[in-house]
């Protein structure tokens, strides 16, 4: 197993899921620069399904005992996912949004804020692991295949055409994914990564890399042009398990695991250590974004977004590694990142 690609992989994944939610206000509205909005949209929409898959190729097929890893892995989720529920509920009162009704029950359901979704699917995925584990080890390869492609057949591409059916042409809002249906259009991700570790063929880099960059044009260009013609910004293609987002995430996943990665001492050892604080950069960024947004004269109006919108990414990751490196060294709140 590549350790150091693996660790690289997380903190890529983690930066995207910040140049999304980054992208998510230029790319609401048409203006000058929007275009470059639709392709950073692009890229970061690549970051959740980058964490599934490395989350797969960890701990699916796996020979040994898996209640003691799964129970860590749960545990990590679990414990930072309730604080930061009860956290999240009580600054989106105090900062003024939406009034939302609080219980432990309610929490189960539904996320107290948009990006915490992500946990939940994660958490169904690990209590899911042992009965895929199982499949993967002892089903056949011609069996894996033929569930992928039924994954792919529904969850992607049916599901593609069902959305766009209900969005374009009976003009409908599409209702958010419940947390079970999120895991069923993610699990796919999942199981590829543990089958990417059992049988060891992944493509070239080179190969990797031209796929990867025709599947983020090709995505970018569709959402462009479906956007422009209905008059809005349109997210269809930019679904998780749109296939071409499938695509290019998996492209992107064999790029970084193929590459022959070689760093010095420092450099390895501090990829470990942003590494090991994803979970609670991934939990602590929304807040530092938010504020960054409040800030005068931040503006993606123009095409120098192409620079301002991966920047303000950078820095919210920054500032969110410090806060969680900080609490990491309080006894009780370490838990929570």
């Amino acid at each position: 197993m590549k350790i150091i690609n693996i660790k690289l992989l997380t903190i890529i994944a983690t930066w995207l899921v910040i140049l999304l939610h980054t992208a998510v206000i230029p790319f609401s509205y048409f203006h000058q620069g929007w275009s470059v909005a639709v392709m950073y949209e692009t890229l970061g929409r690549i970051s959740f399904p980058l964490f599934i898959l490395i989350a797969g190729y960890m701990f699916l097929d796996k020979t040994g005992p898996l209640r003691t890893t799964l129970k860590t892995q749960i545990i990590s989720v679990l414990i930072p996912l309730c604080a930061w529920s009860v956290f999240y509920y009580f600054y989106n009162r105090f900062s003024g949004g939406p009034p939302v009704q609080f219980s432990l029950l309610d929490m189960l359901r539904t996320p107290t804020y948009g990006h915490l979704w992500f946990a939940y699917t994660l958490i169904i995925l690990y209590l899911a692991t042992p009965v895929l584990n199982t499949f993967i080890q002892h089903a056949s390869q011609q069996r894996v295949n033929t569930i992928l492609l039924v994954w792919f057949s529904l969850c992607c591409v049916y599901m593609l055409f069902d959305n766009f059916k209900e969005s374009i042409f009976k003009n409908q809002v599409l209702p958010a994914p419940g947390n079970i249906e999120m895991a069923v259009f993610m699990s796919g991700f999942y199981i590829i990564g543990g089958m990417i570790r059992h049988h060891k063929k992944t493509p070239d880099v080179i190969i990797s890399t031209v796929i990867f960059i025709l599947s983020a044009v090709f995505t970018a260009a569709m959402c462009y042009s479906l956007s422009r013609s209905v008059g809005l910004p349109n997210e269809i293609f930019l679904f998780y398990s749109s296939p071409t987002i499938v695509t290019l995430s998996i492209a992107c996943f064999f790029m970084v695991l193929k590459a022959p990665l070689q760093f010095p001492a420092r450099v390895t050892q501090c990829i470990h250590r942003l590494s090991r604080m994803s979970i609670g950069i991934f939990f602590v960024h929304m807040l530092v974004l938010e504020n960054l947004f409040s800030f005068q004269g931040i503006s993606f109006i123009g095409y120098y977004s192409v620079v301002t919108i991966p920047l303000l990414a950078l820095a919210c990751y920054l500032i969110s590694a410090v806060i969680v490196w900080v609490l990491q060294r309080i006894p009780v709140l370490r838990h929570f990142v």
